[in-house]
Order: C-alpha cells, then structure tokens, then sequence
C-alpha cells in the first residue's frame, strides 16, 4: 500500500511538474508578445500629433477661371514631402456667416515637427514646382497662419 501511495505521489508529482513547464514556456511566449505590443504602442505613440505641433495654414484666393482640380492635384503632391504631416485641403462652404473669409476658395493645412521642418518645406523642390503652377491661377498671394498646438 505504501508503495502505490508512494507511486501515486510521484506521478503526481511528474504531472504537476510537466504542467508547470509547458505552462511556464506559455508564459513566457505571452510575456514575449506583451513586450512586442508593447514596443509597437509605443511606436504608434510617438506619431501623435504631440510631435507635430507646428501648424501651417494656406488660404488660397483663386480666379475666377481658374482650374480647381489643377490646384488640387498640385496640392496632393505636397504629401510625398517627408516632414509633412497631416495635409488636409478643403474648398470654402458658405454657411452664412459674414465672418468667414469667403474670398478664398482653397485652404489647405499640414502639420510639421519644428520649424526646421517647416523650413525643410519651403525650399523643397516638389514646394517650389507648386508655387509655379498654381501662381497664374491666383488672384492674389496665398494668405497663412501659422500656430502651435497648445495642451490645455
């Protein structure tokens, strides 16, 4: 008798070990890909808009002949530019507000890290081949605002 409780105790003792081992690699697998999450959070933390604080608003006042899908599509080249961020373009929607500047039909928006970024941009060349096409399109010099995003 005390042989098989002996014997009992020690298949007991094997399984209960094997358990632990295949549940501790488990663990460790999970704990593995928890770190890789992780890392990947963080990354995607880091493109926030926290680190494009430095915001450039253009208002565009166009002719009356000009070519809209032109501009626009000038415009869209801007977003192969590596330190734009975020360019956002839009046309005016009169919503009866006599504040509103009405006089510009296209505005457009980007994001930049710094102001040497923002640099980086006025000379680029794909910048500069826009302020050439667009500039016959005009009725007059595009208008901007620049700011930087506050945390409040």
């Amino acid at each position: 008798m005390k042989i098989k409780l002996l014997i009992g105790l020690i298949l007991t003792v094997l399984l209960v070990s094997c358990s632990n081992q295949k549940l501790e690699k488990e663990l460790s697998v999970l704990q593995l890909k928890l770190k890789e999450t992780e890392a990947l959070l963080a990354a995607a933390k880091s493109n926030t808009d926290e680190n494009y604080p430095l915001i450039h608003v253009v208002y565009f006042k166009l002719k009356p002949d000009a070519d809209k899908t032109k501009l626009l599509e000038a415009i869209d080249k801007l977003k192969q530019i590596d330190v734009v961020h975020k360019l956002e373009v839009g046309t005016f929607e009169d919503l009866n507000d006599e504040r509103a500047l009405s006089d510009y039909q296209v505005v457009m928006q980007m994001d930049f890290a710094n102001k040497a970024a923002y640099g980086t941009y006025q000379t680029h060349e794909i910048h500069l081949a826009l302020k050439s096409v667009i500039k016959d399109m005009l009725a007059g010099p595009p208008v901007t605002y620049d700011y930087r995003k506050l945390n409040i």
